[in-house]
C-alpha cells in the first residue's frame, strides 16, 4: 500500500470513531401552543390599555351691555345661564365649559367695565352675575370697544388651538369713539388673531348696532342675531320643578363650611343664594351637576349622584361633602354647628348630614332625569330668544371641534 493510501485510510477511521464516541444530539422541545383567545378578548384587553379621549373644551364669555335699557335682557341671562351651561352640556361628547363675563357701560357711568375670568364653577359664574344690574346709559354709544377689547386680552383663554373660543356680544347701542386704547375695530382683529369667534345678538332695531356687530361676527366667522329689546326668554314649567326647587333648597342647608369666619359667611351666603333659585333656575342647575357629574366618570348603573353643594371659595372645605377631613380641621376653623360638640358627636353630626345629603341628591337626579324626559317631548321653541341664539351659535361650532348636538 502506498503512502497517499495508507493516510487515507487512517482518516477515515479516525472519523468515524470520532462521530460513534459523540453523544447523539437532543431533539427540539416541542413549542407550546397558547391558550386559545376568545373572539373579543384581544381586543378589550386593546381597550382597557388605551386611555380614554380627553373631552373637548368649550370656552365661551358674555360681554354684556348694562346700560339701563338692558334690565330685561340681563334679567333674563341671571335666569337662564343654567339653562344655557345645561344645553352646552348636551354635547356628544360632553365638553367641558367654562363661561366668563364682562360687562360694560360708557365713560361718566358708575363704570366703564366689570369682569370674571371664566370658570367652570357654574355656582361661581352665576354669583358674578347676580352682581350685574342695569343702570347708566342715556346716551346711544357705549363703550363697546373697551368691554371686547378686556374679553379678549384680560381673561385667561386656553391656547390650546383644540379649545373651542367663543365671545357672545350682546347689546343694543353701537361702539362710541373714543381716544384711547379700546379701538372696537382694533379689538375685532385681535379676536380674529386668537382664534376667538365673536357671536353678536343686537338687542332692539339699531342700524348703527348692525352695521358694527355684523362687522366682527362676519371678521371672526362668527353669527349676527337680532332679538327683542327684552331678550325674547320664555321660562319652561315643568311638573318636576316645584319638587326639584325644594330638593336644591334642602340640599343648600346640609353644609359645613370650614375656615375663618369671614370664608365661612362667603361660602354660607353662597349656598343660600343657590336656595333662592326660582323653581325652573333650580332644576336646570341640577341638571347640569348631572350631566357634569357624568361626564367626569360618573355614568352608569351605581354611579354616585350629583353634588350639588356649591364649590367651596376661599379655601374652605364642605366636611359634608368630604367628612374624611373633619380629623385635620384646627378648632378654630370649625363651623359653629360643630365647635360645642364632642369629637365623637362632631363624626355622629357630620355623618348624618352626609347620609340625608345623599338621599337629597339621588332624589334630585332622578326628579331632574324625569324632568329631561318631559321637556324631550313638550319644550317649546323660540328662535329669536336669547339663550336659543346662544346654543344656535354653540352648535354650528361645536361641530368642528367634534361636538355633536
Amino acid at each position: 500500500m502506498d503512502l497517499k493510501s495508507l493516510s487515507r485510510t487512517v482518516l477515515t477511521a479516525a472519523l468515524a470513531t470520532t462521530l460513534s464516541a459523540a453523544p447523539a444530539l437532543a431533539a427540539p422541545p416541542p413549542v407550546k401552543a397558547p391558550p386559545p383567545v376568545a373572539a373579543n378578548q384581544g381586543s378589550q384587553a386593546q381597550a382597557e390599555k388605551k386611555p380614554a379621549a380627553p373631552r373637548p373644551e368649550i370656552e365661551v364669555v358674555f360681554v354684556l351691555d348694562t346700560t339701563g335699557s338692558m334690565s330685561g335682557l340681563l334679567e333674563g341671562a341671571k335666569a337662564k345661564i343654567y339653562s344655557i351651561a345645561s344645553g352646552i352640556a348636551q354635547g356628544r361628547p360632553t365638553p367641558h365649559l367654562k363661561i366668563g363675563l364682562v360687562a360694560y357701560r360708557d365713560v361718566g357711568d358708575d363704570y366703564v367695565t366689570k369682569r370674571f375670568d371664566l370658570s367652570d364653577d357654574l355656582d361661581t359664574v352665576f354669583a358674578n352675575l347676580r352682581r350685574f344690574t342695569a343702570g347708566g346709559g342715556g346716551d346711544s354709544p357705549e363703550h363697546v370697544g373697551r368691554g371686547l377689547g378686556e374679553a379678549v386680552s384680560k381673561l385667561s383663554w386656553s391656547q390650546d388651538r383644540t379649545v373651542m373660543k367663543a365671545i357672545f356680544l350682546v347689546g343694543d347701542a353701537p361702539p362710541a369713539q373714543r381716544n384711547d386704547d379700546w379701538d372696537f375695530k382694533h379689538w375685532s382683529k385681535r379676536a380674529k388673531d386668537k382664534h376667538i369667534v365673536v357671536n353678536t345678538v343686537r338687542c332692539g332695531l339699531d342700524e348703527e348696532t348692525m352695521t358694527a356687530w355684523k362687522y366682527v361676527a362676519k371678521l371672526t366667522d362668527g353669527s349676527f342675531d337680532t332679538i327683542e329689546q327684552s331678550g325674547g326668554m320664555v321660562a319652561v314649567a315643568t311638573p318636576y320643578d316645584d319638587e326639584l326647587a325644594k330638593v336644591n333648597s334642602a340640599l343648600a342647608s346640609k353644609t359645613l363650611y370650614t375656615g375663618k369666619a369671614e370664608v365661612q359667611a362667603a361660602n354660607v351666603a353662597r349656598a343660600q343664594a343657590m336656595a333662592e333659585l326660582a323653581p325652573e333656575a333650580a332644576s336646570e342647575r341640577i341638571t347640569y351637576l348631572r350631566k357634569k357629574q357624568r361626564a367626569e366618570g360618573g355614568s352608569g348603573a351605581g354611579a354616585p349622584a350629583p353634588s350639588s353643594a356649591p364649590v367651596a371659595v376661599g379655601g374652605a372645605v364642605d366636611l359634608v361633602s368630604a367628612p374624611e377631613k373633619l380629623a385635620s380641621v384646627s378648632d378654630d376653623e370649625l363651623p359653629a354647628d360643630l365647635k360645642a360638640l364632642s369629637t365623637e358627636a362632631r363624626t355622629a353630626k357630620v355623618k348624618q348630614l352626609a347620609d340625608e345629603k345623599k338621599a337629597l341628591e339621588a332624589k334630585a337626579s332622578k326628579l331632574a332625569e324625569e324632568r329631561e324626559a318631559w321637556l324631550s317631548k313638550n319644550r317649546p321653541e323660540k328662535e329669536d330668544a336669547f339663550d336659543a341664539n346662544v346654543m344656535k351659535g354653540v352648535k354650528a361650532q361645536a361641530k368642528k371641534y367634534g361636538v355633536a348636538y
